[in-house]
This record gives C-alpha cells, structure tokens and sequence, in this order.
C-alpha cells in the first residue's frame, strides 16, 4: 500500500469543482426538505380532518344509539360503527408515527446541509482551508448541530473514535435495531384497560 503525502494539496480547479459540488448537494438536499415538507404537510392536513371526522362518527353512533332506542339491530349498528372508526383511528396513529419518523429525516438532512455549507465556505478560502482553529471551530458547530441521540453517537464514532465510515454505519444499525426491538417488548408489556 503506497503512503499518502501529507503535502497534498487540492489546485484552484479542484477546489472549485469541490465547491462546486458541494453546493449542488446542499442545493438537492434544500430542495427535497422543501418537497417532503409541502407533502407531508398536506397529509398531516387530510389526517387532522379525518381524525376529527372519525370523532364525530363515534359521536354519532352513540347519539344514534340514544335516539333509537335499545334494539337489537340498533347495537349491533352501533358496535360495527364505532369497531370500524376505532380501527381508522389506530391507523391514523400508525400514520403519524410514520410522519414523526420523517420529521426526524428532515431534519437530519438540514443538518448534513448546515454542515456541507459550512464546508464549503471553508474550502473555499485559501487561508481558512489552512487555519487549524477554523477546522476546530466548524467541527465544533456540527457537533453542537446533532440534536438527535444518533447524530451524536455518530459523531463520536467518526471524529472521536476514528471508526471508518462503513463499520460506523453498521454499528449504528445496529444499535437503531436494538433501540426499535426494545422499544417493541416494552409497548407489548403495557397493559391497556
């Protein structure tokens, strides 16, 4: 294996296709937010209104209820009413799940932006590439930018412990997994009256 110079250094044309593509993918990922978060906005609109709906079908089927009487047929009208908002009602939880695990998404992709600008601008200047206390003071922004558990334990992982990129990936999988199987046992342990 060859060793790598440690006076490498990137030429005025490869800097600027650097920044150049830097900026192409701070750009895409912008964009995709701005995408995902107008869809998504939408249907936490359309679920909202069908969650409120849903209430007032389970209102009405009590009312109904009431209204008609005890009959036979008139419960068992009721009960397949009330069975069958219950259920679009449990969906509908499923679905904002889902829409918090995308929040989540967005706003790891912000960050990863927040972070490819910052290198830009730093790759972009001759003596600013060259300043150790710039590097210092940009990674000390990204790191103060992971908001979540796993950008943080990520962050360890690469900058800290110098883990390669790939097995880092893996070992937060890895721990995701564990996180998710765990979560499930505990919520099949809850008891619901």
């Amino acid at each position: 294996m060859s060793e790598q110079n440690s006076d490498y250094v990137l030429g005025a044309k490869e800097v600027q296709q650097t920044i150049l593509v830097l900026n192409l993918s701070i750009a895409q990922i912008d964009l995709s937010i701005t995408e995902g978060d107008n869809s998504v906005n939408t249907l936490i609109d359309s679920f909202t209104f069908m969650s409120h709906h849903i209430e007032q079908i389970q209102q009405a089927g009590n009312s109904l209820a009431e209204i008609s009487g005890d009959g036979e047929n008139v419960a068992q009208h009721k009960s397949l009413l009330l069975s069958e908002a219950g259920e679009l009602s449990v969906k509908m939880q499923q679905a904002i799940i889902a829409f918090q695990f995308y929040d989540k998404l967005s706003q790891r992709l912000e960050h990863v932006s927040h972070g490819l600008t910052g290198l830009a601008e730093i790759v972009s200047h001759e003596m600013r590439v060259k300043n150790e206390e710039e590097w210092e003071a940009f990674k000390t922004s990204v790191r103060k930018g992971t908001t979540m558990r796993e950008e943080e334990e990520l962050f360890e992982l690469i900058f800290d412990q110098h883990v390669p990129t790939e097995e880092a990936i893996e070992i937060m999988k890895d721990r995701m997994r564990q996180r998710m199987h765990d979560q499930d046992e505990v919520e099949e342990e809850v008891e619901f009256f």
